[in-house]
């Protein structure tokens, strides 16, 4: 067990607890770790089929539970995965705003554990409505880096129509499309999109997630931007 020096002002049984609690992180670090570097890209975020993907990570201690908690008579969707450390990291999604919960668990636990979705199995995007025109790539708008400054973000998330638009609320299955993005990302992409995200939303830095996080227009806006510089340097230069 890690050693941490014991200090006047705090209780020797404290410093244990926090010894313990930073070597189940680690531990489960450490095993998603391990697991990431061979998992492969699945073609479908089916529950079924991520738990599949993710058998090598059982054979870890690792496990997962998927369960829907009541919050004030409105329940919460809540996937949790658990190492044998005890250590764990959740995600969560109103119930009443997901429109098949085991496929909303199958993403949910494909981001914890960080399985990725093979680019071939991306859906046919939905009806573009009026708010997501605004934010679509066929609009020419400079595009938005990691290090974009807030007022340059909360332009292009607005469009021309005003904060309005950008506050409406995306459909489940736009949510749904939105995530399956993310995850088709490459794993280095993925923490930089997140890190973006939560700087410009100012997400806590206690959400384990940004994924129940995506719910307006000005935030799937937001990822747009982001996946077009992205996709945009990923294609080879004119010689």
């Amino acid at each position: 067990m890690t050693q941490i020096p014991a200090r006047a002002d705090v209780p020797a049984g404290a410093l244990e607890l926090l010894g313990e609690k930073g070597g189940a992180e680690r531990a489960l670090t450490a095993a998603l770790a391990s697991f990431q570097q061979q998992v492969q890209a699945i073609p479908s975020l089916d529950l079924a089929a991520v738990v599949e993907a993710a058998r090598p990570a059982f054979a870890q201690g690792i496990a997962f539970s998927s369960q829907l908690v009541d919050i004030r008579g409105r329940h919460k969707l809540r996937v949790t995965v658990m190492h044998a450390g005890g250590a764990e990291v959740s995600s969560e999604e109103w119930a009443d705003e997901v429109d098949d919960p085991l496929q909303a668990s199958g993403w949910m636990l494909a981001m914890l554990l960080g399985i990725p979705l093979a680019k071939q199995a991306m859906p046919v995007e939905p009806e573009v409505s009026a708010a997501a025109e605004l934010a679509s790539a066929g609009k020419k708008r400079p595009a938005l880096s990691a290090r974009a400054s807030s007022s340059e973000a909360s332009e292009i998330c607005a469009g021309t129509g005003g904060g309005d638009v950008a506050l409406e609320p995306l459909t489940g299955q736009e949510i749904e499309a939105t995530h399956q993005r993310i995850l088709a990302l490459p794993q280095a992409a993925r923490r930089e999109l997140t890190t973006a995200f939560r700087e410009h939303f100012q997400v806590p830095r206690n959400a384990r997630s940004i994924g129940d996080r995506i719910t307006q227009h000005q935030h799937s806006a937001f990822i747009d931007r982001f996946l077009e510089e992205f996709e945009g340097a990923q294609e080879p230069t004119e010689p």
